[in-house]
């Protein structure tokens, strides 16, 4: 078929019928060209307009058409292009609801026709598990299978025997820390445990297998939190642990039912890059702290911790210096992507082997990983918490902790599987965040009974694990992921295994060279976060400041007035990684922690809003210039309120501007 260019926005087309593009010339992704004048798309005054397919649709609200009856003041003569008379194409068909003129707007289609469609402010709720519904449809049926195929292959090998390793190491680390704020309640075992079948559970119902269960620093915090409130009301903590998980459990049902996930729809690239960037420091900082802590001891043992340091160092070393090797000249291809793929399998095997040798020889004994006999509880309490033996109203006043559990819960899920979800990944599945939800609402309860961490999707783990799937251009961007749930299975079964059939082994292993690995997570997600990239700017020389931008920030213009906009942008995310990190760490306060978490989303708000920031550098550096905006477009295309048309793509303005010139045989267009 013919696609109609237009020269200007002045421009008029004369047609009977309403045509749509045709799809297989559309890429969803790819601007239009310069030289191409954009295509005038068609609208009805009151209705919205989309592309999908060859058809044009049209959604309206029951609100809109009680509305819409007897006005056609609005509908405009139509001229003909050029003083040609198109013809209509006889193999297009036409909407019936369009059979007579109808007037044209430049962009098709635009957030003013959205915003009639009666959505509010911020919309965000469905009726009763609409949105869980979805998500079944649309990811988990008819991708189930093939997430179980496209998983069988050396690449997901590769990465279930790294992130086992890495898993383990993050499990057994905040094991420990858990046994330390809870006085030995919970350990490393629980840990263990928890991450293990939880991740199973999760690999094999979630609609993003990508990412992966697992404890995090924000986790501990609060478990601390509430160990102490326990102490303080003179109550029993597991009891009051399991109500408030099992109060929390049940709310994350209710946000899931009523698909309050939607509400991620709102969040920007301001909120994942400072959690995420909280995230790389907690296990940058656990690493070196670790590493460190051998030193400050009473009577330190120096061989023993310079040691200890230098096989931290070099197991990072090594796995930096093997996931680079696939850019280098040396070998050939297979040899250099199967190092690549098992660099961190390799670089720990070489670190532990050259920790004993140095050992016997020098007569030094290093820390070795220590885990649990058996599968008891650290305490030797039932695995069952006995719930009913915490007074009526302490159970009542459970439910005031629970709100602030169920906020750090979700935060923590939706943000991690944003991340995850993040276009740079080039996923070609979808996602499920209702699905995800109701999983995490699901084993939150069954862990509170049996006394066990409460369990999210983990930034970091899950970050490396997208890494560690991914295929790379020279430019060091994604070009492919293996989108599969086996890996995840794999990871958290080598998990469970390790427990029994492999801790003799394991406990060969030194902590350092464990710490080694969590120094080098940290760092990898540390990289690829765009804030931390950008804080570093803040410190750069003025006249190599623009060589330092990245490819996507070095097109905003004016340079001067764009690097004001840069440094403020980036300044306020560090004001807000600052404070999350100060209440994390300050005894007694670390109870709102979720609250200041939840606040990285009106924070974007009121930075867009009365920050007097340049449209183009918040487009540049957050993919969007207003977020309220943003998400209700995205409402209305999740929701199936209005349809992404695949001869479109999105742009800050909350417009869908067609891209179908961009692959339209030069014989098929007409020039104007």
């Amino acid at each position: 078929m013919k696609v109609i260019s237009a020269a200007s926005s002045a421009t008029k087309i004369h047609a009977s019928k309403i045509y749509a593009l045709d799809s297989s010339y559309a890429h969803p992704r790819q601007p239009l060209p310069r030289h191409q004048p954009k295509v005038h798309l068609p609208h009805r005054p009151r209705a919205h307009v989309c592309l999908s397919g060859r058809r044009v649709q049209v959604a309206r609200s029951r609100s809109l058409a009680t509305r819409a009856g007897g006005d056609n003041s609005s509908t405009t003569a139509i001229e003909d292009v050029a003083d040609e008379n198109i013809e209509p194409d006889e193999n297009i068909e036409s909407d019936p609801a369009f059979d007579d003129e109808a007037s044209f707007d430049e962009e098709c289609p635009s957030w003013a026709q959205v915003e009639e469609l009666g959505l509010g402010v911020v919309p965000f709720a469905e009726s009763f598990g609409k949105g869980l519904v979805r998500d079944i449809r649309k990811r988990l049926l008819p991708y189930y299978l093939s997430d179980f195929k496209d998983g069988l292959n050396v690449k997901t090998l590769a990465s279930a025997l790294f992130l086992t390793v890495a898993c383990l190491s993050n499990a057994v680390t905040f094991g420990v820390g858990a046994a330390v704020v809870t006085a030995g309640s919970i350990g490393p075992l629980e840990m263990i445990l928890s991450t293990s079948v939880c991740g199973v559970v999760y690999s094999l119902t979630c609609g993003q297998p990508v990412a992966l269960t697992g404890f995090g620093g924000a986790h501990l915090a609060f478990t601390g939190v509430l160990y102490s409130a326990s102490t303080l009301l003179g109550v029993e903590f597991f009891p009051f642990y399991a109500w408030v998980g099992i109060w929390s459990s049940i709310m994350l049902l209710v946000l899931t039912l009523t698909s309050a996930s939607n509400l991620v729809l709102y969040f920007t690239r301001f909120t994942d890059e400072t959690f995420s960037a909280l995230s790389s420091v907690i296990f940058m900082y656990e690493a070196t702290r670790n590493l460190v802590k051998p030193f400050l001891q009473t009577n330190p043992d120096g061989a023993a911790a310079c040691l200890g340091m230098l096989m931290g160092l070099l197991t990072a070393g090594l796995i930096l210096a093997l996931s680079r090797i696939k850019k280098s000249g040396f070998f050939n291809k297979t040899i250099r992507s199967a190092l690549t793929d098992f660099a961190p399998t390799i670089s720990m095997t070489i670190a532990t082997f050259t920790a004993m040798y140095l050992c016997n020889h020098l007569s030094i004994i290093l820390p070795a990983l220590t885990l649990p006999l058996g599968i008891t509880t650290s305490t030797g309490r039932p695995w069952l918490v006995d719930i009913w033996a915490l007074p009526p109203q302490m159970i009542a006043f459970a439910v005031l902790p629970a709100i602030m559990l169920t906020i750090l819960l979700f935060m923590d899920q939706v943000i991690t599987t944003r991340l995850v979800n993040t276009p740079d990944n080039a996923l070609q599945k979808g996602w499920g965040y209702h699905l995800d939800l109701v999983v995490i609402a699901l084993y939150t309860g069954a862990c509170s009974v049996l006394g066990l961490p409460w369990m999210t999707a983990a930034t970091v783990p899950s970050l490396n694990h997208a890494r560690s799937l991914s295929t790379f251009n020279d430019d060091g961007d994604v070009t492919s992921l293996v989108e599969n749930r086996v890996s995840p299975l794999l990871i958290h079964i080598f998990m469970f295994v390790a427990l029994f059939l492999l801790g003799d082994y394991l406990k060969l292993v030194p902590q350092a060279v464990f710490m080694g690995l969590f120094l080098f997570l940290g760092l990898s997600a540390a990289v690829s976060n765009k804030f931390l990239n950008r804080t570093a700017l803040l410190f750069t020389d003025p006249t190599v400041y623009q060589k330092k931008l990245t490819k996507k920030l070095k097109k905003i213009r004016p340079k001067e007035e764009q690097k004001g906009a840069i440094s403020m942008y980036t300044l306020a995310q560090l004001v807000c990684l600052v404070s999350l990190w100060a209440v994390k760490s300050v005894k007694g306060v670390g109870i709102v922690f979720p609250l200041l978490i939840a606040f990285l989303v009106p924070a974007r708000i009121l930075l867009g809003n009365f920050g007097n920031l340049p449209s183009s550098a918040l487009q540049a550096m957050d993919d969007c210039t207003d977020p309220l905006s943003f998400g209700r477009r995205e409402f209305a295309i999740e929701t199936g309120l209005i349809q992404r048309p695949e001869a479109c793509v999105v742009d800050n303005d909350a417009i869908l501007r067609p891209t179908a010139l961009q692959r339209q045989p030069q014989e098929d267009r007409i020039d104007t």
